[in-house]
């Protein structure tokens, strides 16, 4: 009995320590990182904003940071909780990993079937650049 309750307790401590490194590795996307990536010319081509229903552009909140909403095509991008954006065109932040001075962030616009990975410097300062962006996916 004693060994069953030392092995429960082991795997348990396994799994909340998993369970925090993966948190850990998912940080959230500053809003000024959001605003580098909405204007990027790796995602313009797929916005289309003379399609009805896609200004403002919508974004879920899925790891993005609370503070200040960026604008794209004059108007404030509208944040949408992750679970009530639906089937509505919207850009959702897949993944946002942070290396020290180094990110990588993937984004879904899903309604045009693509992904889209962000490769971000910050400088010493704190500011982010783009340092390369690609179309890693069509037609999801």
């Amino acid at each position: 009995m004693r060994i069953v309750l030392i092995l429960t307790v082991a795997v348990v401590g396994q799994v909340l320590t998993t369970a925090a490194l993966l948190q850990q590795s998912q940080s959230l996307v500053p809003r000024p990182v959001l605003k580098l990536i909405v204007d990027h010319p790796a995602l313009a081509p797929y916005l289309h904003p003379e399609v009805v229903g896609r200004v403002p552009l919508m974004v879920s909140d899925h790891l993005l940071e609370p503070g200040v909403t960026p604008s794209k095509f004059g108007q404030p991008l509208r944040i949408v909780h992750d679970r009530d954006v639906g089937t509505q065109p919207h850009l959702r932040i897949l993944s946002f990993e942070v290396d020290g001075s180094r990110a990588k962030a993937l984004v879904e616009y899903k309604v045009e079937g693509v992904r889209v990975e962000f490769d971000l410097r910050s400088n010493s300062h704190g500011w982010w650049t783009v340092a390369d962006a690609k179309v890693v996916a069509k037609k999801l």
